[in-house]
């Protein structure tokens, strides 16, 4: 948990050492899926991953592994089974894309303007194992990449959160 602020505290001051080197984001996809596969089979959640186009960012690879585990983790952490937790990376526009969508319980639209907040735990994830910093980290890190994430909702439909890096000339995500 201590690691996890400090890493918070680096990133959103700054001072978060990032070892950028292109890094196909399909592969950190893929990784982070592998990883969490057979959990998904297990609780019989669904966990697919597509790769739209290849898509190469400058970033660091360790730090790009925790923003995609942490979004998949979470997905098929609130997903019943019988649900869906896909797993897309494409290119829009001068933009990478990395997009966890899941049919799970979704979260209530009062919850969502603080979900990125640290140790902030929503009324329907106190059931659930964790300590609130999760997506506070994925923001984090998202942004020390001069990228952002986003949320959409709906209570009983699910949620689908979006992180976006911007690409240079290159097709590069850029900083």
């Amino acid at each position: 948990m201590l690691n996890t602020l400090m890493d918070i505290s680096e990133a959103e001051s700054g001072a978060m050492q990032l070892r950028r080197e292109p890094v196909a984001l399909g592969e950190v996809v893929a990784r982070a899926v592998a990883l969490y596969h057979d959990v998904a089979d297990a609780k019989g959640v669904t966990l697919d991953a597509a790769t739209i186009d290849e898509v190469v960012v400058t970033a660091d690879r360790t730090r790009l592994e925790q923003v995609a585990a942490n979004l998949i983790d979470n997905a098929v952490k609130y997903t019943a089974a019988g649900g869906r937790v896909d797993v897309d990376v494409r290119r829009e526009a001068a933009r990478a894309l990395l997009i966890v969508r899941d049919t799970g319980a979704g979260i209530p639209a009062n919850e969502l303007p603080r979900i990125f907040d640290r140790l902030f735990r929503g009324d329907r994830s106190r059931t659930e194992r964790g300590l609130g910093l999760g997506l506070s980290l994925v923001k984090a890190v998202v942004e020390a990449h001069a990228g952002t994430v986003d949320v959409s909702s709906e209570p009983g439909r699910g949620a689908t959160f979006t992180v976006t890096l911007p690409l240079d000339a290159g097709g590069r995500a850029s900083r």
